[in-house]
């Protein structure tokens, strides 16, 4: 499995044997390139649903996409009301929303609280399933941070051993930093990036 991150496709043919043929290039620019696919994952983005809840009602502004602005500790422009979640900037996941929410009630209750964004996982549910958490490789290389690279065989993963036939192929990957501050990893029951 390959994944083409910041990339644009510029057009797409079904092929008669099954699968397609993409026509690609860079977001930055560059030159379109074209490949096959036996099966095409388009990630095209989310909006927040905020239309017809009466945020205007009480002055809360919403930015250009629909999402509620908030400050670093989630308070809209109207004092006393906060927003997290799908409605507010970054990952739209619940385990992120939970945090979020975490965080405010303990800084209404004085505790001050702080969401590590680094350690929220994000996951694409396909199959195979793949999955990242903390900084990648190529951000802690250019952050100049320390780190070293793990892999680990699916052979030895139990899940992918109880998915059947041919699902124990391919690699894990993570980075870890000397402090242990960050790390990331890819699961899936097949090769997949390395995160």
């Amino acid at each position: 499995m390959k994944f083409k991150m910041s990339t644009k496709v510029m057009g797409a043919a079904l092929n008669p044997a099954g699968g397609a043929t993409l026509t690609v290039e860079p977001v930055k620019g560059g030159d379109a390139v074209t490949m096959d696919a036996d099966i095409v994952l388009l990630a095209t983005g989310r909006v927040p649903f905020t239309e017809g809840l009466g945020l205007e009602n009480v002055g809360i502004k919403v930015g250009a996409r629909g999402m509620v602005e908030v400050d670093d500790h989630f308070s809209t422009n109207v004092p006393g009301i906060f927003a997290i979640g799908d409605v507010v900037r970054g990952a739209m996941l619940a385990h992120k929303a939970e945090e979020e929410g975490i965080a405010i009630i303990e800084q209404i209750a004085g505790l001050g609280g702080h969401v590590n964004y680094d350690a929220i996982p994000g996951v694409i549910y396909t199959f195979p399933e793949v999955a990242c958490v903390g900084k990648t490789e190529e951000e802690l290389k250019a952050a100049g941070t320390a780190y070293k690279v793990g892999k680990f065989p699916f052979m030895a993963n139990s899940r992918a051993r109880a998915m059947g036939p041919g699902q124990t192929d391919g690699m894990s990957s993570s980075s870890r930093t000397r402090r242990r501050t960050a790390c990331s990893a890819s699961t899936s029951s097949r090769p997949t990036r390395a995160r």
